[in-house]
C-alpha cells in the first residue's frame, strides 16, 4: 500500500505468481528504488514435489512507481529457498539476502544474490553452518561490498553474527557476538545491520535467557533488546542491552540525523516461575526509543496495548518518526488486526494526540563475548524463470484516525471522573 503524507491511502496491491501454489513468505520486505519504484523480496511455495513437501522459490518482484508491475522472477534451486530481504545497489541491480537448504540437508545457509537491473543473475554465494544460520539483514556498504546480520549456530546455541563481504560476496570478516546473562543458557540473534556515517555499523538483536535446571530447564524466561555499536572490522565501540523486565522483542534500528538512533519493538510480560496463577512481571506494548549518538536515552515510549506491535521506525524528512506495525481492532485479545501507522514528532508526540506513554525499561552496558568464525562461502546455481503474475487491486479499507478515537476516550473517561 502507498500512503500520501497524511496517512490515506494512494493505492494498493496483491500480487500471486501464476508459477506457484501461492505466496509463502508474508516477512518479505520491500524498499524503493532509485527510480520511484519498489522491489519487493520473499517467497513463493514452488511447484516442485520434494521429499519433505512442496519446497519454497525465491521471489523478486520489481514496481514501477504506481504499483505496476516491470518484472518478476522466481529462483529456484534443489531444495526450499526464500528471500528476506533485498534492496537497490549502487550500480542499479540489486542485492537479495535469503536462506536455502539444500535438498536432503539437515539444514538452512544463508544465501546472497546479486541481481542485475532487469533481475538477472550476477553472482550467488551461500554460507553454511553445522546448523540452522538464520539470515535477517542486508546492506550495501560505501567500498561497495556487504553487510550481513544473522544467527550463527555455535558453541550449543545461537549467536548473534555480523558478516562483511567484498563486492563478489567473499568474505572480508565475520563475528559472532555472545552476551553472558547470569548463569542462564542464553540465545543471542542479530536482525538488523546499518552502516554508520563513520563507516562502522549498528546492529539490532536480541539475547533469550533460558531456564537452566530443574522444572525450568529450557524454558524462556526472559528477553532482551542487543544494540552493538561496531567500528569497520567489526569490533565494539558499546554495547547495551534494553529490557522491560519481561520479554523485549526488537524489531528495526535506523540512523537518525543527529547520529543518533531509533529503535522500535514490542515488550510481553512474562511469568518466570511458570506457575499457573504466577506473577506475570514486565512491561507490555510497542515501544519506539530514541538512543543519541553514543547510546544513550533520549527518549522511549510505549503506544498502543499488549497484543499490538511495531516492526519499523524510521526518520522523515522533516526529523520526524514514521513507525508502521498492527493494532488490534475491535476484538480486545487478537485476531482483529488493523494495518497501523504513526507520524510521530522527533519527540515522539503527536500534537494535540494522547499517543504513546512513557516507557520506564532499563538501558545497561554489558559485555558481550566476541568470536572471529570461519564459515566458508559456496558458490550455488540458482537458475531464475520470469514468472506471469495475478495483480488485484482491493478496495481501499475503512481508514480508522486513531487520534480522535483516543480523542474521544480521554474526554469519557474525563466525564466518569467527575
Amino acid at each position: 500500500m502507498k500512503a500520501n503524507p497524511i496517512g490515506l491511502p494512494e493505492w494498493q496491491r496483491e500480487y500471486a505468481p501464476l508459477t506457484s501454489l501461492g505466496y509463502s513468505y508474508p516477512s518479505g520486505k520491500v524498499a524503493q528504488a532509485s527510480d520511484g519504484g519498489y522491489i519487493i523480496a520473499g517467497g513463493a511455495l514452488g511447484i516442485k514435489n520434494t521429499p519433505i513437501g512442496y519446497g519454497g522459490d525465491g521471489w523478486v518482484l520489481k514496481l514501477d512507481h504506481e504499483a505496476n508491475i516491470e518484472w518478476s522472477r522466481i529462483y529456484d534451486m534443489p531444495g526450499d529457498e526464500g528471500f528476506v530481504s533485498a534492496q537497490q545497489t549502487s550500480d542499479g541491480g540489486y542485492i537479495a539476502l535469503g536462506d536455502w537448504t539444500p535438498s536432503g540437508g539437515d539444514f538452512s545457509q544463508a544465501w546472497l544474490v546479486k541481481l542485475s537491473p532487469a533481475g538477472d543473475v550476477e553472482w550467488q554465494n551461500a554460507y553454511a553452518a553445522v546448523g540452522f544460520v538464520e539470515p535477517s539483514s542486508v546492506q550495501e556498504t560505501s567500498d561497495k561490498g556487504f553487510i550481513v546480520a544473522a544467527g550463527l549456530p555455535l558453541n550449543d546455541g545461537q549467536r548473534a553474527w555480523i558478516f562483511k563481504t567484498d563486492p563478489t560476496g567473499k568474505m572480508l570478516w565475520q563475528k559472532a557476538y555472545s552476551v553472558p546473562i547470569n548463569n542462564s543458557v542464553i540465545d543471542d540473534h542479530a536482525y538488523k545491520v546499518r552502516q554508520t556515517s563513520d563507516g562502522g555499523y549498528v546492529v539490532l538483536g536480541d539475547v533469550l535467557e533460558w531456564g537452566n535446571a530443574g522444572p525450568l530447564l529450557g524454558v524462556l524466561l526472559f528477553s532482551y533488546a542487543l544494540v552493538l555499536r561496531l567500528d569497520s572490522h567489526g569490533d565494539i565501540v558499546w554495547q547495551r542491552l534494553f529490557g522491560g523486565g519481561g520479554f523485549t522483542q526488537p524489531s528495526s534500528i535506523s540512523s537518525m540525523s543527529d547520529g543518533g538512533f531509533i529503535l522500535a519493538g514490542r515488550f510481553l510480560q512474562s511469568n518466570p516461575s511458570r506457575e499457573v496463577g504466577g506473577s506475570f512481571v514486565g512491561l507490555s506494548g510497542p515501544f519506539i526509543l530514541r538512543l543519541d549518538a553514543i547510546g544513550n536515552i533520549l527518549w522511549q515510549k510505549i503506544y498502543g496495548g499488549a497484543n499490538d506491535f511495531l516492526i519499523q521506525a524510521q526518520e522523515t524528512r522533516d526529523g520526524g518518526v514514521i513507525a508502521a506495525g498492527s493494532l488490534v481492532g475491535g476484538s480486545p485479545n487478537c485476531c482483529d488486526n488493523l494495518a497501523w501507522a504513526l507520524k510521530l514528532d522527533s519527540a515522539g508526540n503527536i500534537h494535540g494526540c494522547p499517543v504513546g506513554v512513557q516507557s520506564n525499561a532499563t538501558l545497561t552496558n554489558t559485555s558481550a563475548i566476541v568470536t572471529n568464525t570461519t564459515v566458508a562461502s559456496a558458490n550455488t546455481n540458482v537458475t531464475p524463470t520470469s514468472t506471469d503474475v495475478t495483480v488485484t487491486a482491493p478496495a481501499i479499507p475503512l481508514i480508522q484516525n486513531q487520534c480522535q478515537v483516543q480523542n474521544q476516550q480521554a474526554q469519557d473517561e474525563e466525564k466518569h471522573s467527575i
